[in-house]
């Protein structure tokens, strides 16, 4: 019976999550359609597939950022010019490019992470707009982890497993890595290193010269529909950070 108690809570869980995601994704597709961008950048855009759901417009100019060598040719065939870089350090991209640079659950994978927001400023036009998503370190789900003596959901990948949590859905299974450990660009695919809270995020893009609006989606485990209601209230404690970032006219 505990078993079964426990298969179904997972199940959940898991459903739940799945809601909490795919709002955060709706989210910044629609916001970047809604740019129009001629010259956009996906920044850790994996096989690159993700914006064509939302885009009404192909940008006449459509780049990517990825590692991951398979990842990045499957991109390549859907058309877009991919760099592969460690997302660490510089980008291959010159000052004042993009009209829009987008970045889908990737930040959360860096150790540096000023100079990844330093360089999102850099190579966004003047006016130009970053919509970035994340997750949430002081969410509802990370904050009761804590409070029971357990790693933060968010941040449970650790040396190819998921661990110090056994709350998680994934909890001590090994999980599939893109490349080796040794590969340059491993630090910038492989686990959460460091999970911003909505007021981290929102400093950071601020000090750095951006007009930032920062929100946090998703309270879990609740369901959806009641989650839409108390993220009003509590407004920090959704499960997923939204960014978005104006780089000013007149920089």
């Amino acid at each position: 019976m505990a078993n079964f108690i426990l298969k179904a809570l997972h199940h959940f869980g898991d459903h739940q999550r799945t809601l909490g995601i795919n709002r955060c994704d709706d989210w910044a597709g629609q916001s970047v359609a809604e740019l129009e961008p001629d010259c956009l950048v996906d920044v850790g855009c994996g096989d690159g597939k993700m914006l064509f759901r939302y885009l009404k417009k192909i940008p006449r100019e459509f780049y990517g950022a990825e590692g991951a060598p398979l990842l990045k040719a499957k991109a390549e065939e859907r058309g877009l010019k991919v760099f592969s870089c460690d997302l660490n350090g510089r980008w291959p991209f010159e000052d004042n490019k993009f009209d829009v640079v987008f970045s889908n659950q990737v930040i959360e994978h860096l150790h540096n992470t000023r100079l990844f927001v330093e360089e999102i400023h850099r190579v966004l036009k003047p006016g130009g707009t970053a919509i970035v998503t994340s997750e949430n370190l002081c969410s509802l789900l990370n904050c009761i982890a804590l409070n029971l003596g357990y790693t933060p959901f968010s941040l449970m990948q650790l040396c190819g497993r998921y661990l110090g949590n056994p709350l998680g859905l994934h909890y001590n299974e090994p999980i599939p890595e893109p490349m080796p450990v040794d590969h340059p660009a491993f630090a910038g695919i492989s686990g959460h290193v460091r999970v911003m809270t909505v007021r981290q995020a929102y400093e950071l893009f601020t000090l750095t010269g951006f007009e930032t609006e920062v929100r946090s989606i998703s309270i879990l485990p609740l369901p959806d529909a009641l989650s839409r209601v108390l993220e009003k209230l509590i407004r920090n404690r959704g499960h997923y950070l939204t960014i978005k970032a104006r780089k000013p006219v007149s920089c």
